[in-house]
């Protein structure tokens, strides 16, 4: 940092001796023309005042350049010795109030559009637009007589509808009592036969195979019987001896008789008496389930008889909804009446802003026209309770919030407002910028308001109290954010700013300063961190770096190239002046004859 402060400051050792240079070579080649021309003036005559003339010239055309050369020097000197001064103010606290400026259009915040309320005749509406109306006025007068016919009708259609849908319900309920009688324990009837059938079947199958399974004995017996007649033929034919032969005989006897009785007793098995009682008690529960059989038969046809009768669910609830539907034209042409009869009213007190439907106000409707039901017939705008719509960009949206206070100026008056509404969808203006429309509420407005002219909107959008601020045209912005210079030790420091709200003049520093830092004002852009400068108060003379007021220019050709001019200048007439008092007064028309430096000598 030291070696670039030293750098810087050589640089500028240079910069300034080379200028003086520059201004010392013109200073001098000035005073050579103006010697030449002096000459040339006095040629004409004598030898020894020309002579005495030139040398006085001289004289003084040398004095000036070594007066020159003395203060080039003594003000560069002092341009190396002496740092710049600067212009300083201290960062002290305060408050800074930020707001919003626009402009908006009154309009009203409660408005109504007013539709016939029933189809009939307009006996009597007495608005015109812009007309005030007063809450509770009468407008619109309608004529009820068709209404009235209307309604009349519609009682007598809603009690045939109802009379027709009591006589069905009392023939229904009659049917539906004999269904009951039909079916009750009727389900009960049908289990007990069900089970009846199975205790038959059961009785039945049991029958059916006790007497299988005797037969299958028998039949076995029968085998085996066979079987053993079979081994004694076969012993008889292998007897030996008439007493052996003869006692096989008598039992091959006895086996065919057992095998007869046998035989015999499988054919009469259906005939034994176990099985016969059996029969007989399957026979008697076999009656009881034909009697419940045909009990039910009775009851499933009274049933389906009756049941014809009665009238279902849906058809029962469309009767019922006949009814009521006939009941609710009788109840709406009341309605229309009544409404008819109280005509259109004023809600609100306000302005009349439209008639009819279209909005150039031609589709108005007149007295004795006959309306439909939704027939637009004019708008009431309430005067009383008003706002002012404005457009925000997308640059002022985060500032605006709803809550707010506003000043409104409207015809000279200012009103005081508050934001009301903010729309959170963008429309595009007429420039095609994205804009949101927000609303402010007057809050005490006047007879002095009127809809539809413009308002100018003051938007105190935020504040802050007892907080560090800065003039904002000293607060500098690049890449990183924004900044500051100070002075610290004589030497320019940069400070980052962290900001907040800012009003047209003041900005708020959140962090980066404290009070008491002498913050430089400059506005030029020539300040550079690093520089060695002298802070001088904000009020206070600042002299300049060669010494002179700031009025003065410091490294201004111009100031220092006038004054050598006017200094040349005066010198030459002084010269002449003098020269004249030595030769009897001949100064004044040399005086006269001398020429000004030319316009380029001047810019230069």
């Amino acid at each position: 940092m030291d070696e670039q402060v030293k750098i810087s400051e050589e640089k500028a050792v240079f910069q300034e001796t080379d200028k003086e240079r520059k201004k010392r070579e013109k200073a001098e080649a000035k005073e050579k023309r103006a010697q030449e021309k002096r000459e040339a003036k006095m040629a004409g005559g004598s030898v020894k005042k020309g002579k005495k003339k030139k040398r006085i010239a001289i004289v003084v055309a040398l004095l000036l350049v070594a007066v020159f050369i003395g203060y080039s020097v003594v003000s560069s000197s002092l341009a190396k010795n002496t740092p710049m001064q600067v212009m300083c103010m201290e960062a002290v606290t305060g408050d800074v109030e930020e707001t919003l400026s626009t402009s908006g259009t009154v309009s009203s915040e409660e408005s109504k559009t007013y539709y016939a309320p029933v189809g009939a005749t307009i006996l009597e509406m007495g608005i015109s637009l812009g007309d005030e109306v007063k809450e509770g006025q009468q407008l619109v007068v309608f004529d009820t007589s068709d209404l009235e016919s209307k309604k009349r009708k519609a009682d007598l259609d809603a009690s045939a509808t109802a009379n027709g849908y009591r006589s069905t319900q009392y023939q229904s309920s009659k049917n539906q009592s004999e269904y009951n009688e039909a079916t009750v324990g009727l389900e009960e009837l049908k289990t007990m036969a069900e089970q009846q059938e199975q205790y038959v079947k059961g009785l039945t199958y049991q029958m059916e195979d006790e007497q299988q399974r005797e037969k299958e004995s028998l039949q076995q017996w029968y085998g085996k019987l066979s079987q053993e007649l079979e081994i004694q033929n076969n012993k008889l034919a292998e007897a030996q001896g008439e007493e052996r032969q003869g006692e096989i005989q008598d039992i091959i006897r006895n086996l065919n008789q057992q095998i007869r009785d046998v035989s015999n007793q499988i054919s009469d098995l259906s005939m034994s008496d176990g099985l016969k009682e059996k029969q007989r008690l399957i026979d008697a529960e076999q009656k009881k389930l034909e009697d419940m059989r045909e009990e039910i038969s009775k009851r499933e046809g009274k049933e389906s008889s009756s049941e014809a009768g009665i009238t279902d669910p849906y058809a029962k609830q469309q009767q019922a909804d006949n009814v009521q539907s006939a009941q609710l034209t009788a109840g709406e042409a009341q309605t229309e009446l009544e409404t008819a009869k109280e005509g259109i009213k004023a809600e609100f007190s306000g302005i009349v802003t439209k008639l009819g439907s279209s909005s150039n106000n031609t589709g108005a409707v007149l007295e004795g026209a006959t309306v439909s039901e939704g027939t637009e017939l004019f708008t009431i705008e309430s005067n009383q309770s008003v706002k002012v719509d404005i457009d925000v960009t997308k640059y002022d949206l985060a500032k605006v919030a709803v809550g707010q206070k506003a000043d409104l100026e409207i015809a000279g008056v200012v009103y005081e407002g508050e934001v009301s509404k903010i729309n959170r969808v963008a429309q595009q203006n007429s420039q095609g910028t994205p804009v949101v429309r927000a609303e402010i509420h007057i809050i005490k407005p006047d007879s002095n308001i009127y809809l539809g002219v413009e308002a100018k909107v003051t938007i105190h959008t935020a504040s802050a109290k007892n907080v560090i601020t800065l003039p904002v045209e000293i607060v500098n912005a690049d890449k990183q954010g924004d900044f500051c210079y100070v002075v610290e030790n004589g030497v320019v420091v940069m400070r980052r700013l962290v900001t907040g709200i800012s009003s047209d003049s003041m900005i708020e520093v959140k962090e980066g300063l404290k009070a008491g830092d002498q913050v430089i004002y400059d506005t030029s852009g020539m300040i550079m961190e690093g520089m060695n400068v002298m802070a001088v108060p904000m009020g206070g003379d600042v002299v300049g770096e060669n010494g002179m007021e700031p009025g003065m220019q410091e490294d201004g050709a111009a100031s220092e190239e006038e004054a050598g001019t006017s200094e040349s200048g005066g010198d030459d007439e002084n010269a002449a002046t003098t020269a004249g008092e030595a030769s009897d007064g001949t100064g004044e028309d040399e005086e006269a004859n001398l020429q000004p430096a030319s316009s380029e000598d001047e810019a230069e």
